[in-house]
């Protein structure tokens, strides 16, 4: 089956990519994610919390080991929780939440005040479908309906609406939900894959990330009552392969790109695509999912792996801490993260 890192080397070698065999890869992932997370529920019905190892790492590329530092035996909950930096402290979320949550592409959109999560889930079609629900569980509603599914929901920064994909990994589009009135507003026009967006600052655009024709990939940012993309990054000596987040303030555009050894690296531009330095390097492995905290100082990516980790890096030192096990991770506020257990 083909894996997201193969069909990104099959758009920049210019090789068509299997449709068929993406779709069922990519069915065969939620399937297995949802019904590992199932699973876990049984599990820790019956036993509570099961005791992990977090090691600490800090070092100027993001992920290397700071010297000296043992591992610290901690209790990780085996659902999607809270993570307190400050304290260490990890809150389960509802199951009402997180025992719909896919969790395995997409992580939790949080409202601008912090009260409502947005996310993916099946709905009464069958397929993905956003949901919102309070962050204690309740209030849960099912806001889309859409024949091909929906997924990736991130709010707009007045709270009034949300974006979020329709379709696959090879053939999608952003859709624009207003909440009050239930209109839907398609706001990209892309003919092939589409990656996670993500709402600008003053909520006027959508940034995310899709193929440049006929090959390669880019950063594109675009109107959020649609119309022309405008490219920001791309078809330069860096590549980029996933997701895209732009800045509090709207200066810096963090995203992920290609690195050595197959891997993935964590990129920083200006939102212009100029001044473009790396923050977090892969070293062969995939670092995925970048987004920035509300203060705009830090931010959280996951690195890929058999057991996925959850790192916070300074944009501005370079230094990073591995601070959960997790598949990915957002920001309730500066110091708490919600983070997807991967399960």
């Amino acid at each position: 089956m083909l894996e997201l890192r193969e069909v990104f080397e099959m758009v920049t070698k210019q090789t068509e990519p299997d449709l068929d065999a993406w779709r069922e890869q990519e069915q065969r992932h939620r399937r297995a994610s949802r019904n590992r997370k199932l699973g876990a529920f049984a599990v820790a019905a019956g036993i509570g919390l099961v005791a992990v190892v977090v090691v600490i790492r800090a070092a100027g590329d993001g992920t290397g080991t700071q010297p000296g530092v043992q591992p610290t035996p901690v209790t990780v909950p085996e659902v999607d929780y809270l993570l307190d930096l400050e304290t260490g402290e990890m809150t389960p979320l509802p199951t009402s939440i997180a025992g719909e949550n896919d969790g395995d592409l997409d992580s939790y959109a949080v409202s601008p005040d912090g009260r409502t999560l947005a996310y993916s889930a099946t709905g009464n079609e069958g397929n993905d479908q956003v949901f919102v629900a309070d962050l204690d569980g309740t209030g849960i509603r099912q806001v889309t309906h859409e024949a091909g599914g929906a997924t990736a929901p991130d709010w707009s920064p007045d709270g009034t609406k949300i974006a979020y994909v329709v379709g696959d990994g090879l053939s999608a589009n952003v859709f624009v939900l207003d909440l009050a009135t239930g209109t839907v507003t398609q706001a990209t026009n892309e003919s092939s894959g589409l990656w996670g967006p993500h709402f600008s600052p003053d909520g006027s655009s959508i940034v995310y990330s899709a193929p440049i024709p006929p090959v390669g990939w880019g950063i594109w940012i675009v109107p959020a009552t649609g119309g022309r993309s405008r490219l920001l990054v791309g078809a330069g000596r860096v590549q980029p392969v996933g997701d895209s987040d732009l800045s509090p303030d709207g200066s810096q555009l963090a995203f992920v790109a290609e690195g050595s050894q197959e891997g993935t690296d964590i990129w920083i531009a200006d939102a212009d695509g100029s001044g473009l330095r790396p923050v977090a390097r892969g070293h062969g492995e995939g670092l995925w999912a970048p987004k920035w905290s509300p203060d705009g100082t830090r931010l959280v990516y996951y690195r890929e792996d058999s057991a996925p980790d959850v790192f916070v890096v300074d944009v501005t030192t370079g230094e990073g801490q591995r601070v959960a096990d997790g598949a990915v991770a957002s920001w309730l506020d500066d110091h708490t993260l919600i983070v997807d257990s991967g399960l």
